[in-house]
């Protein structure tokens, strides 16, 4: 009872947030393509904006986690809020590529603050028994912001303009750092103890940015465990928040033209794209918490994951071959709760296979994994869109999530597993050249048949038979 009030004191004022320090910078996804003349920026200027802020936190997570260690949760995540509460109204304020540049950067580095702390304040108050349910629910928080934070930055935009818009939007991360203020208490004990019994030394940068990835290392090479998570993060955060997340829109135009009509109801390509996105945020952050009470349960973690990943190869695969607005949106459905509910059990993996004192560093890395992935998949979905079409693109990305489930199989069950599942795999794929194949000998012999040869006929009535 003592621990499940513990960590609801924790997760409440933390849920909360971090889930109002999202609506300046998602906002921006929604909106700043069209906003191009308050802001000072040409069109090809959007994407380095939106991008940006990733690159700099693949060196940012690691040394944040290192100061997470040394410095508390506490006070590294308040650092972050304020910043983040700075650059969301810096977006209103200032103008120009420079300006708009170093403000992304410097979201960048708050959000690092924000995602790493909140991810470390989890695992220091939950244990083996509930860190997955503990975790999904952090989780869903996330996917709440995700969820709202485009719809409300874009409807503020149309009703106030964006500069007052990105200035509201600071108001409601500045709502998020006042909770934070006053109900989140320092997490780390052992990090506050040790600061009572020991003076604190002098922070050497050189010596952090040397040493963070020889710890990494080391630590990856007691535990391969942990390379088997972060390599399954890598694909999750590519197929899903990579490539899904920045091509909905170009599927659904690719399917069904600028606009699409269902029961009647007749949508655009950008209120469609949204509309699923917000559902796949939702289902996402449902999916979370159920899956990591699961996984606390008797079901564990390796099973749990593996089931994602055969979800998340079906919902793909579904995507490569869908035909119909109703096919389209059950791939989505279920890459949704693949990836939340891979995402939230990976993290307490990863929780459950990381030392106490290496909690800030650990989850520093791992963000650092996610971050590569979701920067990836962009890139190399549109790089091979100019020789192959998007269907191709996605029944990889299915592959990929194979390739994950053979890596499980090969690592914990001794390959018995993972041959079962190319087998399973390859008859999948096989019975789709055969169908082709069958009507391509259906067309022939109801030629023939035309042409009244019966000889020939009989030929291919024969080799149909065959295949």
């Amino acid at each position: 009872m003592k621990q499940h009030f513990v960590s609801s004191r924790i997760l409440l004022p933390l849920g909360i947030a971090v889930s109002f320090s999202l609506y300046g910078d998602l906002a921006l996804y929604t909106v700043l393509v069209t906003q191009l003349d308050k802001v000072g920026l040409s069109l090809a200027a959007v994407g380095v904006m939106l991008s940006v802020n990733r690159l700099i936190r693949i060196p940012a997570n690691p040394l944040t986690g290192t100061l997470l260690d040394r410095w508390g949760r506490r006070r590294v995540f308040i650092f972050g809020m304020s910043l983040g509460v700075l650059t969301t109204a810096s977006y209103g304020l200032v103008r120009g590529f420079w300006p708009f540049l170093i403000t992304r950067l410097l979201w960048g580095i708050a959000w690092t603050c924000i995602n790493v702390g909140g991810m470390a304040m989890v695992l220091d108050v939950s244990t083996r028994s509930n860190r997955g349910r503990l975790t999904g629910i952090y989780n869903a928080w996330l996917w709440v912001g995700f969820a709202l934070a485009p719809l409300v930055g874009g409807f503020l935009v149309d009703v106030i303009g964006f500069r007052l818009a990105m200035l509201a939007c600071s108001g409601l991360t500045a709502i998020g750092l006042i909770v934070a203020a006053v109900a989140l208490p320092e997490t780390d004990q052992r990090g506050r103890e040790s600061t009572r019994c020991e003076p604190r030394q002098a922070l050497n940068l050189r010596h952090y940015l040397q040493g963070s990835p020889r710890k990494i290392m080391n630590l990856l090479n007691r535990k391969s465990n942990l390379v088997i998570v972060s390599f399954l993060l890598l694909i999750i955060k590519f197929a899903d928040e990579g490539v899904l997340l920045s091509t909905t829109s170009l599927m659904i135009q690719q399917h069904f033209g600028s606009t699409i009509t269902l029961s009647g109801l007749t949508l655009g390509v950008a209120s469609s794209s949204g509309i699923l996105l917000a559902l796949r945020s939702l289902l996402a952050g449902v999916a979370g918490p159920v899956s990591g009470y699961l996984s606390d349960a008797n079901i564990g973690r390796w099973p749990m994951i593996m089931g994602s990943l055969v979800l998340g190869m079906a919902g793909f695969s579904l995507l490569s071959y869908a035909l119909s607005p109703i096919a389209i949106l059950l791939g989505i459905v279920l890459s949704a709760i693949s990836g939340g509910a891979a995402l939230t059990i990976l993290t307490a993996l990863m929780g459950d296979l990381t030392p106490p004192d290496r909690a800030g560093l650990t989850m520093g890395a791992y963000a650092t994994v996610g971050d590569v992935g979701s920067m990836a998949g962009p890139f190399l979905a549109f790089a091979l869109l100019s020789v192959t079409d998007l269907r191709l693109i996605y029944m990889l990305c299915a592959i990929a999530f194979l390739v994950g489930l053979v890596f499980i199989g090969y690592k914990r069950l001794r390959g018995l597993l993972a041959i079962l599942i190319i087998i399973c795999f390859l008859g999948y794929t096989a019975a789709i050249p055969k169908s082709q194949v069958t009507l391509q000998l259906s067309a022939s012999r109801h030629e023939l048949t035309s042409s009244n040869n019966p000889n020939l006929t009989n030929i291919i009535l024969a080799r149909q038979q065959n295949v």
